[in-house]
């Protein structure tokens, strides 16, 4: 990925191929190993599915930040990081201020304005302005899969609905794309990957397509260089 198109930061998903994530260090510690992001400072939100964000740094003690969805940084040693298996994974940089930030939101997160709320922190208490963060939705369960029933579609604008031979469908990056340039985001800003996880079985792994007991999940990360 190379969607901010800046040598300042590091990011990305790690892939079916690098295993499981959640819940195995060895797996995590090895894939940052190959990474060569083993120096730094790794720290991860203890989702909660809800809509606190919290800012960190080098000082900041242990590994796990819990009851948190969003994390954000302004220290080079830092590497920001949620696990994911069909949720979007939501990527922020702000070039000027140099500040990063990566959120996680399921249906629930993106109903709690999860990603708006991570840029209201970034403004008011880093500096920031909307209009000079760039985001990036990474790969995530697409409309294509994203089946609900109606206790959840019922809590989405009609908009994000799509009715297919009775069955019901949320397009969660378009509620999330809308949110962010209610908040004063340039559409422009926005990238949201094609890719859905639900889809692509060899490259990621999907809840939803696996119904595993044990939830096995990618790792997204941000840090600045």
């Amino acid at each position: 990925m190379n969607i901010f198109n800046s040598s300042n930061l590091t990011y990305g998903l790690s892939e079916k191929s690098d295993g499981p994530i959640k819940n195995n260090f060895a797996n995590q510690q090895a894939f940052f190993e190959r990474q060569k992001l083993d120096g730094l400072k790794i720290i991860g939100a203890d989702l909660v599915h809800g809509d606190n964000v919290v800012i960190v740094d080098s000082a900041t003690s242990g590994r796990m930040i819990p009851d948190c969805d969003a994390l954000i940084t302004k220290d080079k040693n830092c590497l920001l990081t949620v696990t994911v298996a069909d949720c979007l994974p939501i990527y922020f940089y702000d070039p000027v201020e140099s500040v990063v930030a990566i959120a996680h939101a399921g249906w629930q997160g993106v109903l709690n304005n999860i990603s708006s709320k991570t840029i209201l922190k970034l403004i008011n208490e880093l500096n920031c302005e909307a209009s000079n963060i760039q985001i990036f939705i990474g790969p995530h369960i697409q409309k294509c899969h994203f089946e609900v029933k109606d206790d959840v579609a019922k809590q989405f604008d009609s908009k994000y609905i799509i009715k297919i031979n009775n069955k019901t469908f949320i397009n969660l990056s378009a509620a999330t794309k809308d949110q962010l340039t209610k908040i004063g985001v340039p559409t422009n800003n926005i990238s949201i990957s094609a890719e859905c996880t639900h889809c692509l079985n060899n490259k990621y792994f999907s809840w939803r397509r696996e119904r595993d007991k044990i939830i096995k999940t990618m790792i997204a990360y941000i840090g600045l260089n």
